[in-house]
């Protein structure tokens, strides 16, 4: 039987052709406080890249395993690799600054369009994806926080749009795709977040979380190959 990665690597390489060819609400219930810190400090809004683009090399595609972290993640080899950072967080659950492993697209505006991949400590209360609520929850308590259509005087220039368009359980983890718009900057993307609890190589508890971002409007181009990646990624199992 073929192998997840392998099915995984067909995957991809099938979507990346495809795309080549062509040229191309109200939450179920109340997110508890501790959800919310967590799914706070899940969300890589701001990165703050402090290396230059390197090109990621093989045949065809690239499975990269994070040596630490130990996530797993197949993309295109012609893709660029960054290392990058999150501002550490305020509240003292969010966690310091938290290493990102960000790919994108080569000759493409990396802020318009990438996947970026973060984890984010846990506390041992989460042994479960279902410890932070179903998956429709979780995709709620995501992106409610995000919409802001509304601000004092002189603050149009925060005004931001964020809806959910669907949050389902894919295996041992959520899967969510909203729209997140800031007129103020001209944002206006479509966005995936594949999250999941793992431990890492040191016995850590971590959030893990995806986020891809692509612009609106050119989903043609580029939906396919991203959904491709984002489900291609593994997380290391829990303990229990």
């Amino acid at each position: 039987a073929m192998s997840t990665t392998a099915h995984a690597r067909a995957h991809i390489a099938h979507t990346v052709a495809g795309d080549r060819s062509r040229t191309r609400a109200n939450a179920r219930e109340a997110v508890p406080s501790s959800r919310r810190t967590l799914l706070a400090g899940a969300v890589t809004l701001p990165v703050v890249f402090v290396s230059t683009p390197r090109a990621a090399r093989a045949a065809e595609l690239t499975t990269y395993t994070d040596p630490r972290l130990k996530f797993q993640v197949t993309y295109p080899n012609d893709w660029v690799t960054l290392a990058g950072e999150t501002p550490a967080a305020e509240d003292i659950l969010g966690g310091g600054a938290r290493d990102v492993f960000t790919i994108a697209p080569p000759d493409a505006d990396v802020g318009k369009i990438n996947i970026s991949i973060v984890a984010t400590p846990a506390g041992a209360d989460f042994t479960k994806m279902g410890s932070l609520g179903d998956a429709y929850g979780f995709g709620f308590g995501l992106t409610a926080p995000l919409n802001r259509p509304k601000v004092r005087k002189g603050r149009e220039s925060t005004i931001q749009y964020c809806e959910l368009v669907d949050s389902v359980q894919k295996g041992d983890y959520y899967k969510v795709e909203y729209t997140f718009a800031k007129p103020s900057t001209g944002f206006d993307s479509l966005q995936f977040v594949l999250a999941g609890l793992g431990y890492d190589d040191g016995r850590v508890s971590h959030l893990y979380t995806a986020t891809a971002t692509l612009p609106r409007g050119e989903e043609e181009k580029w939906r396919s190959t991203v959904e491709a990646i984002i489900d291609s990624i593994q997380y290391p199992p829990t303990l229990y």
